[in-house]
């Protein structure tokens, strides 16, 4: 009799153990955090988007696009645009064989979301260039804007830009991508909401 109540005893302790073990494990597992989930939903959409050849459907040497989100871990982001223009004869001497490398930095709190426009640039879609819609963000008057820094490279030569601020940077989307340049634009600014907490 005394061993099977201690053996339920035992049970009963082990028992209680677990359920407060499970307790604490479920108490500790962080909810999501919005500012990381903003993040990730940009650099997915970002790169995916607007990594590109000029020409894919031709598979010719016009060169390419690949965007890079190289810190997207805080309020403040940076990315790089590489552009590689090819030897064809479509484009102009000084574009051949060109490597344009553009990095830029954000705080996202800066972002002026009400000033934030989605636009088709006509002169670019004359051209039958497909990347003619534009996702133009703002920043707000006294922030610091965006941050660039340019390096160019032509036959082994390298050139590099003074560092710039701009107040508005713009990225360059498929035609027939609007709804991805709309919810990219929508994430922009619940990222530089958060940030302004």
């Amino acid at each position: 009799m005394q061993r099977r109540r201690t053996v339920f005893v035992l049970m009963c302790c082990f028992s209680l153990a677990l359920l407060t073990s499970s307790s604490a494990t479920s108490a500790k597992a962080p909810a999501q955090d919005p500012l990381r989930e903003k993040l990730d939903f940009l650099k997915e959409k970002l790169e995916r988007y607007l990594s590109h050849s000029f020409k894919p459907e031709e598979n010719d040497e016009t060169g390419h696009i690949r965007f890079e989100a190289v810190s997207f871990e805080t309020c403040k982001i940076t990315w790089k645009v590489s552009t590689e223009f090819g030897h064809s004869a479509e484009l102009p001497v000084q574009m051949r064989d060109l490597t344009m490398v553009n990095r830029v930095s954000l705080n996202l709190s800066s972002i002026d979301a009400a000033r934030t426009k989605i636009y088709v640039m006509e002169s670019i879609k004359q051209r039958n260039i497909p990347w003619a819609l534009a996702l133009q963000l703002s920043t707000r008057a006294g922030s610091p804007g965006f941050t660039l820094q340019m390096v160019t490279t032509k036959r082994g030569q390298v050139t590099r830009i003074p560092v710039l601020q701009e107040r508005q940077f713009s990225f360059m989307f498929d035609l027939r991508d609007q709804q991805i340049a709309e919810d990219v634009s929508k994430a922009f600014a619940d990222a530089g909401a958060i940030c302004r907490r």
